[in-house]
């Protein structure tokens, strides 16, 4: 049985009764992964109008939390409130009340490095090498972070009862979000990594050169030249080793604290394709001696759920600096395809990329991992969605969950039914 990604939204504008309608024409979904605070993310990403929407064409996430909670703004960090919150409404417990006692799983899915928080920021923001802070990004090593969200898993637990929960923006900031902005990747330098970095032996002053180096090559479109340092310089690689372990340590302090008393609650990790994953701090073997389960998104037709065409062009200007880029980008994410940047931007990666990416998966991750596939579920073609389907089913992972709901058209909801019931 398989999963799919909710958002308030859809819950608000469309209805329960008209959601589980729908998702009953792909016959097998039996877990709902509903949103329970939002990124700053355009729906759908990145163009297109929500379809079967009835109130809105497009919803700009916000960063905010749309779920009730007693004094959520009790303690050093919070997350601002969704304003269709204060005005009453309520989309997880509506879930929950429609869900109950049927055969539906709800899964609490939950951003948690990432959005609009308020309280003592300046102590807790992701700071990249200049010193600037990222906006909107917390730091794994910052101080108030774990206490936000142990104090936030505890009232979503008394609030709405659920135990198991899958975590989200649990790493580094990319290159995508409000904006392209690769700057994000070469970070953190706030006063407590630096700290932390000077007792793991990493020369901080050395490694911030060498990053200024790398964005004067950048510039120079010495591409190639960037993706050979990053994949083997030993300063790089000790800073990407501690980016990681700081990534895992945080999920684990989390989950320590959260489960002090009755060791109840679960968190599954939501994850980038380990093409990425390493580059962003996450380290898929060390973080699956901490969860029975996690999913991960091989999108084909996005590059793998990267803004790959975000960062050539932020990069390239002319097409044969474009290729260039494009030809560095498969060398230092261990894509073995053979594709032009123009095939790409028309076609996306080969299918084979999801098989490929689950398959890996299954060789980092821990021994008895449930492993869920993401499967892309908008700006695709019905044929091209049950291709992915087919890919993964023949891969090692365990189930598929689908993004999203509210981005579908009608023909990939009957597509998958069609699939399902081997029509």
């Amino acid at each position: 049985m398989s999963g799919i990604h909710l958002h308030p939204h859809d819950i608000l504008d469309e209805g329960t009764e008209s959601i589980l309608k729908r998702l009953a024409k792909m016959g097998d979904i039996d877990h709902l992964f509903v949103e329970v605070n939002t990124i700053f993310e355009r729906n759908p990403y990145p163009v297109g109008h929500l379809p079967h929407n009835p109130v809105h064409d497009v919803v700009m996430g916000s960063g905010t939390l749309h779920v009730k909670l007693e004094n959520h703004q009790q303690g050093a960090l919070y997350q601002r409130i969704d304003p269709t919150i204060l005005d009453g409404h309520d989309p997880l417990m509506l879930i929950k009340q429609k869900t109950d006692g049927t055969g539906i799983k709800v899964i609490p899915w939950v951003n948690i490095l990432n959005g609009d928080f308020g309280g003592n920021i300046n102590d807790n923001t992701v700071v990249n090498f200049h010193g600037d802070p990222v906006e909107h990004w917390l730091c794994p090593n910052a101080p108030d972070v774990v206490a936000l969200w142990k104090n936030t898993f505890s009232r979503l637990q008394q609030a709405y009862g659920y135990d198991t929960y899958l975590i989200d923006r649990i790493r580094f900031p990319d290159w995508a979000g409000k904006s392209v902005n690769p700057g994000g990747l070469f970070t953190c330098f706030c006063t407590h990594c630096r700290q932390k970095m000077k007792k793991e032996n990493i020369d901080v002053k050395t490694l911030i050169f060498i990053l200024e180096q790398l964005v004067i090559l950048l510039r120079q479109h010495q591409y190639r030249t960037v993706a050979e340092y990053l994949l083997k310089d030993p300063l790089l690689k000790q800073w990407q080793t501690f980016r990681q372990q700081s990534i895992t340590n945080f999920v684990r302090t989390l989950l320590c604290d959260i489960n002090q008393n009755d060791r109840s609650l679960k968190l599954w990790l939501d994850l980038w394709p380990p093409a990425y994953s390493w580059i962003l701090g996450q380290d898929y073997a060390e973080l699956t001696k901490l969860s029975p389960a996690l999913k991960h998104f091989p999108y084909h037709k996005l590059g793998g759920g990267a803004d790959v065409q975000g960062l050539i062009e932020f990069f390239a200007t002319t097409p044969e600096e474009k290729e260039d880029a494009f030809q560095a980008f498969l060398h230092l994410f261990n894509l073995p395809y053979e594709i032009s940047y123009e095939y790409f931007k028309a076609q996306g990666f080969p299918i084979a990329f999801v098989k490929h990416q689950n398959d890996i998966v299954r060789q980092q991750s821990q021994p008895g991992t449930f492993i869920f596939s993401g499967i892309q579920m908008w700006n695709i073609d019905p044929q091209n969605l049950i291709d992915a389907v087919n890919a993964a089913k023949l891969s090692a992972c365990d189930d598929l969950l689908y993004y999203c709901y509210g981005w579908a058209t009608e023909e990939l909801f009957n597509a998958v039914g069609q699939q399902s019931s081997g029509a």
